[in-house]
C-alpha cells in the first residue's frame, strides 16, 4: 500500500528531520517518527508504518482493510501538516498482517485478461503484477457495501 509522507525539515544540523504519516489519523493513531540523516528517511517511516500496523492488529481496533491514504496533496492543503515542507509516498507492503497468501485457480476470458496486463503495465507504481491487482479489486470490492453489485443469473 502506498503511504503519503510528509517531512519536516530541520532548521539547524543539530535537529532531526520530523516524518509525519496521515492515513492513520482517522483511526485514531498518530504516526510520527524523526530521522537525523536525510537519507533515513524512509527507513523510519517504514518503521513508524509497521509499528502502527502491528498496533491496530494486535488490538484488532481496525483491519488492514480499514487503511486508507487520501494523497499528499490533501494531507499537504490541511493545517495539522503545514509543518510539512516536503511529501513522497512510499510502498509499504502490508500482506504480511494478513496471513498466508495461497495459490487460487481462476478462469477469465483472455480478452480480460489482456486488458489487465496492460493496465497493469502502465501503471507500474500501483501495482506490482497481476496477482496484486486482482487482490486490490477485490478488497475495494468488498469494502464498497454502498454501491449496487453485480448479479448474476443463475440458470435453474
Amino acid at each position: 500500500m502506498f503511504f503519503s509522507v510528509g517531512v519536516e525539515t530541520p532548521e539547524n544540523t543539530h535537529t532531526a528531520f520530523g516524518i509525519s504519516v496521515p492515513a492513520f489519523d482517522k483511526m485514531g493513531y498518530c504516526c510520527v517518527s524523526a530521522a537525523d540523516e536525510q537519507a533515513e528517511i524512509p527507513v523510519m517511516a517504514r518503521e513508524a508504518i509497521l509499528a502502527i500496523v502491528e498496533d491496530i492488529i494486535i488490538n484488532a481496533s481496525h483491519s488492514v482493510e480499514d487503511i486508507t491514504d487520501a494523497g499528499y496533496r490533501a494531507y499537504a492543503a490541511q493545517p495539522d501538516y503545514a509543518h510539512c515542507d516536503s511529501w513522497f509516498m512510499i510502498d509499504i507492503d502490508l500482506s504480511v498482517f494478513e496471513g498466508k497468501q495461497r495459490r487460487v485457480n481462476i478462469t477469465l476470458p483472455d480478452i480480460l485478461i489482456k486488458r489487465i496486463d496492460s493496465y497493469i503495465e502502465g501503471k507500474r507504481t500501483m501495482y506490482k503484477d497481476r496477482s496484486h491487482f486482482l487482490a486490490v479489486a477485490a478488497r475495494s470490492e468488498l469494502a464498497d457495501n454502498s454501491k449496487p453489485h453485480v448479479q448474476v443469473d443463475k440458470e435453474q
